[in-house]
């Protein structure tokens, strides 16, 4: 698997309270997406993939080199 590029970044919107901005890039075995999405803080499916998105990083983070 080649991977270029990984990229998750959830900032808050610059003009609307409670909204947030999500760009998603991806860039990893013949796979390139580049998406940006806006969800309200209270988007049951933006808080799932957040959830989602701290759960890989802490498994990737832990993960070891064999």
């Amino acid at each position: 698997m080649e991977v270029n590029t990984i990229k998750i970044e959830i900032r808050k919107h610059h003009v609307t309270p409670g909204v947030n901005v999500l760009d998603l890039i991806v860039d990893a075995d013949g796979e390139k997406i580049v998406k940006q999405t806006q969800h309200k803080d209270t988007d049951q499916s933006y808080q799932k993939f957040v959830k989602d998105a701290i759960r890989i990083a802490k498994e990737l983070a832990e993960a070891r080199i064999e």
